[in-house]
């Protein structure tokens, strides 16, 4: 059963072919006789065979084989895989003679399917009928059959050899695998040539949906890309687990010149699998291109339809192009790695155990470099892939919604150009099979010319094989994470290429004529001229205003010059610093003074009310007499508190100075009345005591004012001279003169007359 889910009776009957339908059926009805078939069983076992391998891509178990004449002497053949065995030492000796004969004819067995695969595709193309067709098509898959199953006995017969072979088969079944991948991908290039022919017969019998029959062709082209991704993955892991698998079989075989020309080899090998692949890749564009164009068409429409073509195959092109410059980078720093790991070996060779700390460091500083640049460069390879998958998507796209309609005649030419496409395609595969032939003798030459005593110096200690084991393996990791985050990522852009997709049809709905885009640029080129001349008229007035702004640059380097000749010294402004300082901390000291003065005051007060107290309670008795001075005493008291605060307030201003020392002489008559009143009571007789001690405390107040004033005034002098000089200082900070020392100090008197006002 085929992707569309239609066998190959379904093609039979569209045929309409009574030979091919009657042994179709008779096929069918009899058992399959696997020791002598017909050529008809061989025709139904490679249809059938080719269908469930366009179907399920990913798993490829193939029918019992049938026994053509080459696999016949194949068999027959009494050639014998025997391998030289292993020395005690880890030591591999090479295959016998016999071995190569029978490897070399496998291969010419290969090439000979591949030849008749290509010679097939070259009949089909040249066939006109369709019952031709049906039965050239038979053929290719019979054929596509058997090369798969020589394709799997290859692979069965190198898995028997390796592990008997030893170290010495590692390189020449890393080229074998390339080549059966190549082979691979040959046998789905050709398996995809024969979807255009039978996709071409359904059209022509069901000409009622077209369209439909686009979009099947079209979902189909997609679902093969997405699996040929998955196998392509699926082959790379396995090849990474078989190279991890082969490593500590082949470290010893690292020699530099085994490694250069095996590395030699497999970039030869991997130009030409490239130049194959480019070639298959534009004989499928060129086959989708004519599978996709109907028969009628009009003249004009087909020459416009012809150019997009052209235009989008040169994008297409460069994008390969790219591609190409991406992978040739990506070897270069495969390369490099490999020279940087030849380097360290040499160094562990020569040094041995006297390698430094540093070395080792630098060592794998080189390494990470590398092999981040090389993440780099397949991150690049990858958005570059995406670009180039979306790119084709698009022309896809532009293909089915475009209606092209070619004539016959251009039919014919584009029939010439697929002629001319497979005789290119058959001669690079010639081409790629001699070189791979080549390359083959060229390493079995090198291989015999290698004598044992060379393996033997390129042993690397078992610690650093375990250790470089550690390193890949952690980038490994590191790379199959990078590798799903990618996947994960490609989804989202398939989804992301479907939404546009949308996006693009709606967009083709809605989009404009010609004749109204046309009038629209019309507009926008005056509006851009209109422009144009307001820019160059702004270009005036800026080059005007560029030239103002240069006359104030030099005005204000001249005020700067006056400025810098008008600034003080330094020497100077640090001598006034200094003294400035000096008269600070002089000035902290009196402060500091006064403040204790005012604390002794306090305290003296408190200790007058506390004995005014003690009297009253020794004159109970004199109650009457004594409550008139008792009031006096407390309007002194409060007389004596206005008086400090008048002390405070003189500190701010001259004015309430004048009132404080009125207040002063007030007090002092009342003090002198105070006195006359103490001797008054001084005649009684039962108190002689007491009055002394008032007297002598109001005296001693009248000396501790008359020290204040003293201090008050002494301390505006001074306060004064600091605004004197602070202002000076303002004055030279507004000019730009004031240093860091001398804007700590003043903050110092700044904080300091702030301390004062808090405390008052």
């Amino acid at each position: 059963v085929d992707v569309f889910g239609q066998n190959s009776l379904h093609y039979a009957k569209l045929s309409e072919n009574t030979g091919i339908q009657n042994l179709l059926s008779s096929q069918l009805s009899q058992d399959v006789d696997t020791k002598s078939p017909t050529k008809v069983k061989q025709h139904d076992q490679g249809s059938k065979l080719s269908s469930e391998r366009s179907g399920t891509p990913k798993k490829r178990k193939a029918p019992p084989p049938p026994i053509s004449p080459i696999q016949l002497n194949d068999l027959s053949s009494p050639h014998s895989s025997t391998s030289t065995p292993m020395t005690g030492k880890g030591q591999a000796f090479f295959a016998d003679q016999v071995c190569k004969e029978e490897f070399s004819s496998l291969h010419r067995d290969n090439k000979d399917g591949l030849s008749d695969s290509t010679t097939g595709a070259d009949s089909l193309l040249d066939v006109s009928s369709e019952a031709d067709q049906q039965d050239l098509l038979l053929l290719m898959q019979a054929k596509i059959a058997s090369l798969t199953l020589h394709n799997k006995e290859l692979q069965d017969k190198l898995q028997e050899r390796t592990p008997k072979e030893g170290d010495s088969a590692v390189e020449s079944y890393s080229t074998q695998t390339e080549f059966e991948q190549t082979v691979d991908r040959q046998n789905e290039f050709l398996a995809q040539e024969l979807k255009p022919t039978l996709n071409a017969t359904q059209t022509q019998e069901k000409l009622t949906s077209p369209r439909a029959v686009k979009m099947t062709y079209l979902q189909e082209d997609l679902k093969d890309v997405q699996r040929k991704l998955e196998n392509s993955e699926a082959k790379r892991r396995h090849l990474e687990a078989q190279a991890q698998s082969r490593i500590p079989e082949t470290d010893h075989l690292n020699s530099p010149d085994i490694s250069e020309n095996g590395s030699d080899l497999n970039l030869k090998f991997q130009e030409t699998q490239n130049r194959y692949e480019e070639a298959g890749k534009d004989a499928l564009n060129v086959q989708r291109q004519k599978k996709l164009s109907p028969v009628s068409s009009e003249s004009e429409e087909t020459s416009s339809d012809l150019s997009m073509l052209k235009v989008t195959y040169a994008e297409i092109e460069t994008l390969k192009q790219e591609l190409k410059k991406a992978l040739e980078e990506s070897e270069r720093q495969k390369e490099k790695v490999r020279e940087l790991q030849q380097k360290f070996e040499d160094r562990e060779q020569n040094a041995a155990s006297k390698l430094s700390v540093e070395e080792c460091e630098e060592m794998k500083n080189s390494y990470c470099s590398v092999i981040e640049n090389i993440n780099q460069e397949k991150a690049l390879l990858i958005e570059r892939y995406k670009e180039g998958q979306e790119e084709i998507k698009r022309l896809q796209d532009k293909l089915t919604n475009q209606t092209q309609l070619e004539s016959s005649a251009e039919a014919g030419e584009m029939k010439d150009v697929m002629h001319r496409m497979v005789d290119e395609l058959n001669r690079q595969l010639s081409e790629l099979s001699q070189l791979y032939k080549e390359a083959q003798t060229e390493l079995e030459d090198y291989r015999k010319k290698k004598t044992l005593d060379d393996i033997a110096l390129d042993y690397i200690p078992r610690e650093e094989h375990e250790k470089l084991m550690e390193v890949t393996n952690s980038l490994k990791y590191k790379a199959e994470n990078d590798l799903s985050e990618m996947k994960s990522q490609y989804t989202k852009v398939l989804h992301e290429a479907e939404e546009l997709k949308q996006l693009l049809d709606t967009q083709k709905q809605n989009s404009v004529p010609i004749t109204e885009h046309r009038q629209v640029i019309s507009a926008l080129r005056n509006t851009i001229k209109e422009m144009e001349e307001e820019i160059n008229e702004l270009k005036k007035q800026l080059n005007n205003k560029e030239s103002e702004l240069r006359n104030l640059e030099k005005e204000l380097l001249e005020e700067k010059a006056v400025i810098n000749e008008a600034m003080v010294p330094k020497a100077t402004y640090e001598k006034l610093q200094s003294s400035l300082e000096g008269e600070v901390s002089v000035l902290s000291s009196k402060l500091k003074d006064v403040i204790r003065e005012k604390e002794n005051v306090s305290l003296d007060a408190l200790k007058l009310r506390n004995e005014i107290l003690h009297l009253k309670e020794a004159k109970e008795g004199m109650h009457t007499l004594l409550e008139a001075k008792e009031r006096e005493l407390t309007d002194l008291q409060q007389k004596y508190h206005q008086v400090q605060e008048a002390l405070l307030e003189m500190k701010n201003s001259a004015k309430l100075e004048e009132d404080k020392d009125k207040k002063i002489n007030e007090m002092s008559k009342e003090i002198s009345k105070l006195k006359e009143a103490l001797n008054s009571l001084s005649q009684l007789s039962y108190s002689t005591s007491a009055p002394k001690r008032q007297s002598q405390q109001l005296e001693v107040l009248q000396q501790q004012v008359k020290q204040l004033q003293n201090q008050l005034t002494e301390t505006k002098k001074q306060h004064q001279e600091i605004v004197s000089v602070y202002r000076m200082h303002l004055l030279y900070a507004v000019q730009g003169q004031m240093d860091e020392d001398v804007q700590k100090v003043l903050k110092q008197i700044l904080s300091m007359c702030k301390s004062q006002s808090q405390k008052k």
